[in-house]
């Protein structure tokens, strides 16, 4: 029963990771197909197994048989995953296929068992559970191959990755290379743990010169770990699981002739006729949407055309708002700091500092010279 519910609980978080990925969608398209692939293989391994601890191997039996092999797949996927994360330049080559051949060689392998019949594999799985299935001289030698293939992609995947802090620690990405390298080197550690729990087993299983279930539940125990760690991170830092290449400092557009002209009439439009800086809770951010353009872009522009940074710019507005509703007589019953208000200083401290700033005097000694 445990190891059922096991099976089941990293089948079901395994399949709501992926469909999260789907769903939310990404600027890197092949890290995210990668990782869910990989969540894919361990989905797989866990169902084949999760066959044989229930009825549906009186159904299905032939399903038992669907991870055989596909530990020659983690290897490959982890390595391409790596360089899709770290490399912008990074894009999938048909040649890129060729990793995968040993593969696709145990699948043409595994033929002979999909077609046995039902009675061979309820009698296969039977001698299985009951840890009396002897391990052939091929089998040894295809496990050894597995073990050793996905030593040397951790190997290779490790160094490329310690390398990248070299090639690619200078890119000035918003989720940095630095946050890249450390959840790659993460994820290795699992896989590499993954590698020493099956290595270990396969020497275990040597030793006796019989399969034991029990060893290929603990297989699945941290295949399921894997899955739940990457729920863990994506839970953490969504935008790392397969994270985009946008620069966390773009070039700024050059507001020269028309362009320029466009956006000056836009913002004069705003404040003017709009009169957006009544709005007290007034942000850069919320201006440079209404201009849709990225906010250190009208921060420059701002200070290019205008000559005033965003704040002093917006309260320079403000000011010249308080001034010329102060003697107005609908305004007579409002107190100095009413109109303040009103026409968007938050706090009598901000409106007196940027009032003094931009007139060199106090709101009530301006409002007595009138």
């Amino acid at each position: 029963m445990f190891w059922t519910s096991l099976f089941l609980i990293s089948i079901a978080q395994g399949i709501f990771l992926i469909s999260l990925i789907v769903v939310r969608g990404t600027k890197n398209p092949i890290a995210s197909k990668l990782i869910v692939a990989l969540l894919a293989l361990m989905i797989l391994t866990n169902f084949g197994y999760l066959v044989i601890r229930t009825d549906m191997r009186n159904y299905f039996p032939q399903f038992f048989a669907i991870p055989f092999g596909m530990m020659l797949l983690f290897g490959p996927l982890f390595y391409f995953y790596s360089r899709s994360v770290l490399d912008n330049s990074f894009s999938w080559k048909p040649k890129y296929w060729l990793h995968f051949i040993p593969y696709f060689v145990q699948v043409i392998l595994n033929i002979p068992l999909f077609l046995m019949d039902k009675t061979n594999w309820l009698d296969f799985i039977s001698v299985f559970l009951a840890g009396d299935l002897t391990i052939r001289i091929t089998e040894k030698i295809i496990f050894a191959v597995q073990d050793l293939q996905l030593l040397a992609y951790l190997i290779i995947t490790f160094r490329w990755i310690q390398n990248a802090k070299t090639n690619f620690g200078n890119a000035q990405y918003i989720i940095s290379i630095t946050a890249r390298v450390r959840w790659l080197q993460k994820f290795f550690y699992g896989l590499a743990l993954f590698l020493f729990t099956v290595f270990s087993l396969y020497v275990f299983i040597l030793i006796h010169g019989r399969y034991n279930p029990v060893t290929n539940y603990i297989y699945t125990l941290i295949s399921s770990g894997i899955i739940y760690f990457i729920a863990y991170e994506l839970v953490l830092n969504p935008e790392l699981i397969s994270p985009d290449f946008i620069q966390k400092y773009q070039a700024y557009m050059q507001f020269d002739g028309a362009d320029g002209e466009k956006y000056i009439r836009m913002i004069e439009s705003l404040m003017t006729e709009s009169k957006i800086f009544t709005n007290s809770e007034l942000k850069l951010q919320t201006f440079a949407n209404e201009l849709g353009l990225p906010s250190h872009q009208v921060s420059k522009l701002i200070n290019e055309k205008f000559g005033k940074t965003f704040n002093d710019f917006v309260n320079e507005y403000r000011v010249q708002e308080f001034i010329s509703r102060i003697n107005k007589p609908e305004f007579q019953s409002f107190t100095i700091y009413g109109i303040a208000s009103d026409v968007g200083f938050n706090s009598k401290s901000s409106f007196h500092t940027a009032f003094k700033k931009i007139t060199g005097k106090t709101p009530s000694e301006f409002k007595t010279t009138f």
